[in-house]
């Protein structure tokens, strides 16, 4: 009988450098855990493709201790990472027969040589908490973004992140997305992730600001001034920095930076002000005072020199 965790660790490793396996295997992920009297295995690949074999690699060894009197369990997943994030319109039942409350999204995950797509349904109730988040919803700065443009633009990056998060689950609650390949993101969800930082706020509101009817023209006219175009996010960001401040409690202190600000961030925060102020520019480039604009900032308003 055997009951170390050393030599049902080396056993496993044999077996695994035998298939042809033990270079795919994510030592710093994987894990041994003596759980008193059973033995724990997490074995985590680098490629989904040698799965199977893993498994059945990892089943064979638990039979071999279980014979020789210990007791070995498991989890066998991969690493997966997400190349791209669609919207593909309203969701709709299984059987394709009804709309849902909600928008969905096909994602593509790649693990070493194997793809696979996963389905993701984000209600209607976590669309509208994200567009009050972003100050988007009746009264607060009325058709702010081009229709359309919240489902397809400022949903993916939270979108990405769910499925980011999802991901990182190790141990049992682990995510198998070859199984459960259609999850849903509800509003308790977005209310967790859009728990962004108050430099998020502060620039968002500057950026909203910033596209106001009363301000857009001498926010135009500064970059102007330097030879900015305005689709140039990462050249205007300084110029945000004179819309920081707003409104503050005695005590309270305010940002100066954009830019600092900005580098504050984490990447979610920072792909979803960036869509953000994208879509302010879409926005005035359709609206009717555009034309006029347009000849005054010509070089400004330029997509591409």
């Amino acid at each position: 009988m055997i009951s170390t965790l050393n030599e049902i660790r080396v056993t496993l490793e044999s077996r695994l450098r035998e298939a042809g396996l033990s270079e795919f295997v994510d030592r710093d992920r994987s894990q041994f855990l003596d759980l008193g009297g059973e033995v724990f295995v997490e074995l985590v690949l680098t490629d989904a493709s040698r799965l199977e074999d893993a498994k059945r690699v990892v089943e064979a060894v638990a039979d071999e201790m279980k014979s020789r009197g210990a007791s070995l369990d498991s989890v066998v997943r991969a690493l997966w990472e997400v190349v791209s994030v669609q919207h593909s319109g309203t969701s709709r039942t299984t059987d394709l027969a009804q709309y849902r409350a909600a928008e969905e999204f096909r994602i593509t995950l790649r693990s070493g040589t194997r793809q696979c797509g996963v389905i993701m349904d984000v209600t209607w109730g976590a669309m509208e908490l994200l567009e009050h988040k972003l100050g988007l919803k009746e009264g607060q700065h009325q058709r702010s973004l081009p229709p359309g443009h919240v489902a397809r633009e400022m949903v993916a990056p939270i979108v990405r992140k769910f499925i980011e998060q999802n991901l990182a689950r190790g141990g049992t609650s682990y995510w198998d997305p070859l199984h459960d390949f259609r999850i849903e993101l509800t509003s308790t969800d977005m209310s967790f992730l859009m728990g962004q930082s108050t430099a998020f706020e502060e620039l968002r509101q500057a950026i909203s600001d910033a596209f106001d009817p009363s301000v857009v023209e001498s926010f135009l006219g500064s970059l102007s001034v330097s030879g900015i175009r305005l689709h140039d996010f990462d050249a205007v960001l300084p110029d945000i920095s004179n819309m920081l401040g707003g409104a503050y409690k005695r005590g309270e202190t305010f940002s100066t930076s954009a830019t600092e600000l900005y580098r504050k961030l984490d990447r979610t925060e920072q792909e979803l002000l960036r869509r953000y102020f994208l879509g302010k520019v879409a926005y005035l480039s359709a609206s009717p005072s555009f034309g006029d604009l347009a000849k005054k900032y010509a070089g400004t308003l330029e997509t591409s020199r």
